[in-house]
């Protein structure tokens, strides 16, 4: 007799930082660690004197996002309180929150060094169809220390990149069709322009 698989309804998410927004995996199929991010999420929202900011998503019946808040010290250029809001599914919800728990206390390099698999590894786990969430989760981080170097301490485009590099037309980016550090650099490149 074949094994049957559990099938349990997955169930909507509403609040002001959290919007599930598309049918999901079944419940089953997310480890308990991630469902008790999902529950928690403690970080969800933005952090008093937030500093900058990012978004990266898809548009997939409706906006697929993640978007994170950070306190960054301009002295030490540190993540303090990181806060964040997902619209999507369940992964992106636990993935947003787990990027924005990591954050607190890395500096720039450090945060950049974060992997796909540490995230995993912090969400205990994904189902196979929504480990794209993996990659909006690193590219926030990326998005989100652009914005700073950009529109905080006003670096030029050639700065940025010695920081985060661009790498136009990557899986990573195409997969991320929206990103607002994409959208900066647009501005950024306008401005350089106008000023030659």
């Amino acid at each position: 007799m074949a094994k049957r698989r559990l099938t349990e309804d997955t169930p909507f998410l509403r609040t002001p930082d959290m919007y599930q927004i598309e049918n999901d995996a079944p419940i089953a199929e997310y480890s308990g660690r991630a469902l008790d991010l999902i529950a928690d999420a403690k970080n969800g929202g933005i952090p008093d004197g937030a500093n900058a900011f990012c978004s990266v998503g898809k548009e997939k019946r409706g906006t697929v996002q993640m978007q994170l808040f950070a306190v960054v010290d301009p002295q030490t250029e540190t993540f303090g309180e990181v806060g964040f809001r997902s619209h999507g599914c369940l992964a992106a919800i636990a993935c947003a929150t787990a990027t924005a728990t990591m954050l607190r206390g890395k500096t720039f390099e450090q945060a950049l060094a974060i992997t796909p698999e540490e995230i995993l590894d912090e969400v205990g786990g994904l189902p196979l169809c929504r480990k794209y969430t993996l990659t909006y989760a690193i590219e926030a981080i990326r998005a989100l220390i652009g914005d700073y170097l950009l529109r905080v301490k006003g670096c030029t485009l050639a700065e940025l990149a010695e920081v985060v590099a661009c790498n136009s037309m990557c899986p990573n980016c195409l997969l991320t069709e929206n990103c607002s550090l994409r959208d900066e650099r647009v501005d950024q490149e306008l401005k350089e322009a106008a000023q030659a």
